[in-house]
């Protein structure tokens, strides 16, 4: 076989594996009307199953919560967990259908929750909130990537991996 064959012969593979091979990603967009709705803002590899969380310090209590969610195999999000130290308005104060709480020293964890989202949609606090995607070993402060007070959704989506490398290059 000669070497030319060869070359093409890998860059039709290479090829094929760019537009078809498609990768989960992790989407946060922009949910408020406006000249930037569905702007995304940040997109990050994640698998199906792979947990995340947003942090953030709640405005009454100013005691930090936690919520875990789980990318689900149809791309939908289901709430993992919440972890938080201290009841306040807006957060869980009691078991409600299927939940299990467990009372630590230091904190309480609801769990087994049966809510499922297509997006999460989260208000970018703007004075104490101070709400911060985790995924991985990324720590992203939402603020830093939208306005204070914006309105944005995190969402699973796949796409071919050249749309994706193609994006996170050039935009």
């Amino acid at each position: 076989m000669k070497k030319s064959t060869l070359a093409i012969i890998c860059i039709v593979i290479i090829l094929s594996i760019l537009l078809f091979y498609r990768v989960t990603l992790l989407q946060v967009y922009v949910a408020d009307k406006g000249q930037q709705f569905n702007d995304i803002l940040l997109q990050a590899p994640i698998k199906s199953g792979e947990k995340f969380s947003v942090k953030w310090i709640h405005s009454v209590s100013l005691r930090p919560v936690i919520e875990t969610y789980k990318v689900e195999n149809d791309l939908n999000i289901s709430i993992y967990e919440m972890i938080f130290d201290s009841f306040s308005a807006n957060l869980p104060s009691s078991p409600d259908y299927n939940t299990i709480w467990e009372y630590n020293e230091d904190h309480i964890r609801v769990y087994n929750y049966d809510v499922i989202f297509d997006a999460v949609p989260i208000v970018i606090g703007k004075v104490v909130a101070n709400h911060t995607l985790c995924v991985r070993d990324n720590v992203i402060p939402l603020r830093d990537i939208y306005k204070p007070g914006g309105f944005v959704k995190i969402r699973a989506v796949k796409k071919s991996l050249i749309k994706y490398i193609v994006e996170e290059a050039f935009f």
